[in-house]
């Protein structure tokens, strides 16, 4: 599935998935599984809850600041989104959740998606690319807790990899502007370590570096959009190629 750029189709095939889960399930069950929520992970559930709400309020945002005219159409929804927010309780049947949404709230969202699909393009990084990069990224940090780096590197790349990783599943919700955000933030902390990075380079651990830049490069591509996509040499990550051919 396309993961859209505007919030408005964010937030519509959330909920969309989420509606099609029986009123007989209990409510924390439905968010970890349309949010992709480790099971065992309440606090991280709660986030994940916390960054669709703030998605609520950027979606009536965007409407309001993105479609002309009559707008009572396409903000109709958010009076049932809203209270639908104001009253998760996540131990309680599905059903108290799901009342508040309904076909008509649905295709509400589904009109305003396509009001602003225009005005925000289209991302080329799919739910499925992004489990695969997820799962990229596990397989990195075990290779990073494995490693000989010292520890002050160690420590450098498992940050920035988790910090990563949880930018990706959050991607749902976010969007590919944090995610921009975070693959820009950290190519700037790998640069700044650049010098420290090149000095403790071994043989041992030039293999595991070169993939996690491969992979910070495939982000990168994946993420932009279809008609301003760069390759790994483009500005965006331009600052790591010195780090790259150095290795």
């Amino acid at each position: 599935m396309d993961i859209k750029n505007n919030p408005v189709g964010r937030l519509h095939d959330i909920l969309r998935e989420a509606y099609s889960f029986k009123n007989t399930e209990v409510t924390q069950h439905v968010w970890q599984a349309v949010l992709d929520a480790p099971a065992d992970d309440l606090g991280g559930l709660l986030k994940l809850l916390s960054d669709l709400i703030v998605l609520n309020g950027q979606a009536k945002q965007a409407v309001i600041d993105g479609i002309q005219g009559d707008q009572t159409l396409y903000l109709a929804p958010f009076k049932k989104t809203d209270q639908m927010f104001a009253r998760i309780d996540l131990s309680g049947g599905w059903n108290n959740s799901k009342q508040f949404l309904d076909e008509t709230t649905l295709n509400a969202l589904a009109f305003g998606n396509h009001a602003l699909e225009a005005k925000h393009g289209k991302c080329k990084l799919s739910s499925e690319q992004t489990i695969d990069f997820i799962e990229k990224l596990d397989q990195l940090l075990r290779d990073c807790l494995d490693s000989d780096l010292p520890d002050s590197l160690k420590k450098l790349f498992h940050k920035n990899l988790e910090s990563l990783r949880q930018a990706l599943i959050s991607y749902k919700i976010s969007g590919v502007q944090g995610l921009e955000d975070e693959v820009d933030r950290l190519i700037g902390a790998m640069s700044r370590h650049s010098a420290e990075i090149l000095d403790q380079a071994d043989e041992s651990s030039k293999g595991f570096m070169k993939s996690v830049f491969e992979v910070i490069g495939s982000i990168n591509e994946s993420i932009q959009l279809a008609e301003t996509a760069m390759k790994l040499s483009g500005p965006a990550v331009i600052a790591l190629l010195p780090i790259i051919q150095s290795l």
